[in-house]
């Protein structure tokens, strides 16, 4: 099957329902801009999707290190591996007994959806699809249907808007203001905690769900919002709609990070803690001691009663040099 052509004309859903209908096993290039992604299917699922330009937070080392599922010497090492064998880099985390198979397949179908999620909000674009044979041993998880992608596109894409509206910082922290019992959530151990491992969905007239309660169980006082989605590996989209439905039944509060003149008083009182650490403040003692010196000498320098011409020119010479050696004093600090 030939298959190419613009975003415009056809969209990436038409896309993805066309190529799981018809069951089809190849690869589907799409680019936008600098941004370019390959998705692999086989009989009409997807079993693997890598973005070209992905940036390094979405690699999956640094996924993997941010849901600490791995330490970084046990990845340093993992990557020092990966340079001489050239096998992939989840495959030796697992040989080390770093990471069980479970977690990889959990992070690696995580790593597929999020970036297969993104394509719906392409605006434009082009597609080719190229109809070959696919090795199946290249996905590290189950494959996943193509309508079940299209309806959880759809999905995020209705919802999106306002999750982000109601949590629009990632720097933000969380605060839990009302008990939740959160006995009854899975261990996080072996993908317990994970897209397919906790019931999912809002709950039902303010009722929490796993989900929710995994988030709550997450939201410490000192972590913030991008922190709990990266420890809970469901997901930004899942992550934040958990966080707003917990916010919405009183459960936890999001404190906005500090701005403006919240955050300038804060470099303030840090940068005087800096300069009294330099010694910045013996230096304005220093000048300030200099410039009331020079006033107190011009005043006394100042004509007197009684006092003769030659005598009144010989102090303002004085003054005159005086205030030069100050200005030169003054550049030289500057400089």
């Amino acid at each position: 099957m030939a298959l190419s052509g613009t975003l415009k004309d056809f969209g990436i859903a038409d896309i993805l329902q066309l190529i799981g209908h018809q069951t089809k096993t190849g690869s589907l290039l799409l680019k936008s801009g600098r941004d370019e992604v390959e998705v692999s299917f086989r009989e009409g699922n997807v079993i693997f999707a890598t973005e070209k330009n992905r940036k390094s937070n979405n690699f999956l080392g640094t996924m993997l290190l941010r849901a600490q599922l791995v330490t970084p010497p046990q990845l340093d090492e993992a990557l020092q591996q990966q340079q001489r064998s050239l096998k992939r880099l989840g495959d030796i985390l697992v040989e080390m007994g770093a990471l069980s198979q479970p977690q990889l397949a959990q992070m690696a179908k995580l790593q597929t959806t999020e970036t297969l999620y993104k394509l719906f909000r392409w605006k434009s674009g082009t597609y080719e699809f190229s109809q070959r044979e696919i090795d199946a041993g290249k996905s590290t998880f189950d494959p996943i249907r193509a309508e079940s992608i299209l309806l959880e596109g759809f999905r995020r894409m209705d919802e999106w808007p306002n999750v982000r509206k109601k949590i629009p910082w990632q720097d933000a922290t969380v605060k839990k203001l009302q008990e939740l019992d959160v006995r009854d959530v899975p261990a996080m151990d072996d993908g317990g905690l994970g897209l397919d491992g906790l019931d999912g969905g809002g709950g039902g007239e303010g009722k929490p769900t796993e989900r929710h309660k995994a988030i709550y169980k997450l939201a410490e006082q000192a972590r913030t919002v991008q922190q709990i989605t990266d420890l809970s590996r469901i997901g930004e989209f899942e992550a934040l709609k958990a966080m707003v439905e917990l916010v919405d039944w009183g459960y936890i509060g999001v404190v906005p990070p500090a701005r403006g003149g919240v955050a300038a008083m804060k470099e303030l009182a840090a940068g005087g803690r800096m300069l009294a650490r330099s010694g910045g403040l013996v230096r304005i003692a220093i000048t300030l001691a200099f410039f009331l010196l020079t006033f107190f000498l011009l005043h006394l320098a100042g004509p007197a009663v009684g006092s003769s011409r030659a005598e009144h020119h010989a102090l303002k010479g004085a003054a005159a040099r005086l205030l030069a050696r100050g200005q030169l004093l003054r550049l030289e600090s500057a400089l």
